[in-house]
């Protein structure tokens, strides 16, 4: 009995796929995957180097916190832009590893918001450090000794609001590559 069902296990196994079993696997779609927009373009590193960049931006948030001095909700913006950078990325790490084309959408999505989101920054940063001017320093008779913002602290909020706007730049430029990457992936499948 025991000879028979490998027998048949044997037989059942060695056959020749049916023709219906064919068509269906000649038909199956290929995995839609981000687009190498040239050569040595690596969609999962630009995907960790936006991540990285969102984090930066994150971490800057914190300083940013303790040196609003012309904008008092400036430690909200490198904060959230950070996490849609970080989201933007994520989107592209997943569909490298395990690619689909619901998962291509999203990042498509992912990486449209975060342009937005980044262009938005842009002119939040620079406002800040353009509109530092009008802050009052110690020269001014009307302030006392411990609320004046020093020079070197105004130094310091200029050099964090330019480092914001370097970063949210390095971001937005690979989101760009990752947005165009998605929309190629896209059209390609």
């Amino acid at each position: 009995m025991v000879e028979l069902c490998f027998l048949l296990l044997n037989k059942v196994i060695t056959e020749e796929p049916t023709a219906a079993v064919k068509m269906a696997e000649s038909q199956i779609v290929p995995p839609c995957k981000l687009y190498r927009l040239f050569r040595v373009y690596d969609p999962e590193v630009v995907a960790v180097m936006t991540i990285l960049l969102g984090l930066f931006q994150v971490l800057l948030g914190l300083p940013a916190y303790y040196m609003s001095i012309n904008i008092k909700v400036l430690h909200l913006c490198p904060v959230f832009v950070g996490a849609v950078f970080v989201g933007g990325g994520s989107f592209a790490m997943a569909c490298e590893r395990t690619p689909s084309r619901k998962l291509l959408k999203s990042c498509l999505y992912a990486s449209v918001f975060g342009l937005l989101v980044g262009l938005s920054a842009i002119v939040v940063y620079g406002y800040a450090v353009n509109d530092i001017k009008s802050v009052k320093t110690c020269e001014s008779e009307e302030f006392t000794e411990f609320i004046c913002p020093k020079q070197e602290v105004i130094e310091y909020f200029k050099s964090i609001s330019a480092l914001l706007l370097v970063y949210d730049m390095g971001a937005l430029t690979l989101q760009g590559l990752l947005l165009f990457s998605a929309m190629k992936g896209l059209k390609t499948n």
